[in-house]
């Protein structure tokens, strides 16, 4: 049986499927896909992480907990990465949203942690459940993704002020990551965001404002956490957690992988997904979706020009991925040392190109326009009541709008 390219082994049994990449996994190896998978993964760790410890930080978590809630999302992300890859045979990128761990900064104000791990519960089976049905082209339908958009775009508007908050309070590392990090986009480098954190660390050791880590090569111990559940995180948790995963991730990722000419198993990715973020719960996993952000680095020809063998640089990605995981007190030990203007400007920079995404496609239909907006503003305000926050208040007023408009028309 001749196999479509773009299709990989989607046409084979799971076990053969399996074999046959592993087997072929030698000679698919190329130092562009080797480098490609491991660069995703420093990627990761340089920004989107940097959100994570924030979030933690928010939530006063002590450190046995931080450190296993960057294992539950390092390890998670890559064996989802591993167990898609190795089965249909195309790089199969797996990531945890770093817009719904933005969420949590203040999310872990508003709800106790066993909330959040409540939450995580709920949302987990709620993916697996729309995985199995196969109904995620119906959810994308049925809510405007403009309104969507918008509430994402104001969640994450703090943490561009932020930028330049800090930016104020100490312009030298502030001016500096930024003029690399734009420099870096201009030149088209990969992870721009990296340059940054590079920069805000030499200036960060310039001003003796870095402290020793300490840091130490030991293996992980988990923390079991757990959940209780409370109506308030459901609506201020829960919908958008579901809604951000399924939108800016899954969504997003799997477009970019119909871009590069694969067939992507959707309701397969959706499963996977959820089912290991409902092993990983328990221990702090924020959720393991489809990486949107990395993805591209590995799926495009830079990485290897034959899409046959490409997915190696999947199984190069969650193999590192899985080997920080079980380290993963060096990452929230490190992080813990960087002083807060270095954190939070290189966590706004890390988001910024998501920001800028997501207002723009929030206002690019006129007629989602009025509703995008107010759903912009009611987010960004922070207004809650009833122990719910205000990324659902801004989406119920956005809907609202939405429906009033849609009266006013008919």
């Amino acid at each position: 049986m001749t196999l479509n390219l773009e299709e990989g082994t989607t046409g084979l049994s799971p076990l053969a499927a399996i074999k046959k990449n592993l087997k072929g996994a030698p000679k698919a190896a190329t130092w562009s896909a080797l480098f490609s998978g491991i660069l995703i993964v420093f990627i990761s760790t340089s920004g989107p992480i940097v959100i994570l410890f924030q979030a933690a930080e928010a939530g006063k978590l002590s450190q046995s907990y931080v450190n296993s809630w960057f294992f539950a999302v390092l390890l998670g992300s890559g064996v989802f990465g591993l167990i898609l890859t190795l089965r249909y045979g195309m790089p199969i990128i797996g990531s945890w949203a770093s817009t719904t761990t933005a969420l949590l900064v203040t999310g872990l104000v508003e709800h106790d942690y066993s909330e959040v791990i409540g939450a995580y519960f709920l949302v987990s089976i709620i993916l697996i459940i729309i995985g199995v049905t196969g109904i995620f082209d119906r959810i994308m339908s049925a809510i405007p993704h403009s309104i969507i958009m918008a509430m994402l775009g104001g969640t994450l508007f703090s943490f561009g002020l932020k930028i330049f908050y800090f930016t104020k309070l100490n312009p030298t590392i502030g001016l500096g990551m930024l003029l690399i990090f734009f420099v870096g986009r201009r030149l088209k480098w990969r992870a721009p965001v990296f340059g940054s954190l590079i920069v805000g660390l030499v200036i960060s050791v310039m001003q003796s404002k870095l402290t020793n880590p300490h840091l130490k090569a030991e293996l992980v111990i988990p923390v079991w956490v757990n959940p209780t559940f409370s109506v308030g995180a459901i609506f201020t948790l829960v919908i958008p957690f579901v809604l951000m995963v399924m939108t800016t991730q899954n969504a997003t990722g799997i477009s970019l992988l119909k871009t590069a000419n694969y067939r992507p198993p959707i309701n397969q990715i959706v499963t996977t997904g959820g089912f290991l973020s409902l092993l990983g719960a328990g221990f702090g996993g924020a959720g393991v979706n489809l990486s949107a952000m990395t993805a591209i680095i590995a799926i495009n020809p830079e990485a290897d020009p034959n899409p046959k063998t490409r997915y190696f640089a999947g199984i190069s990605c969650a193999i590192t991925y899985i080997i920080a995981g079980l380290f993963a007190g060096v990452f929230s030990t490190l992080y813990g040392s960087f002083p807060a203007d270095l954190t939070a400007i290189l966590a706004g920079l890390a988001l910024l190109p998501v920001i800028s995404h997501s207002i723009a496609e929030a206002v690019a239909v006129p007629e989602f326009r009025d509703a995008a907006i107010v759903t912009f503003l009611v987010t960004v305000s922070g207004i809650s009541g009833w122990g719910i926050g205000a990324s659902f208040w801004g989406l119920i007023a956005g809907l609202l709008i939405h429906w009033l408009t849609q009266i006013k028309k008919n």
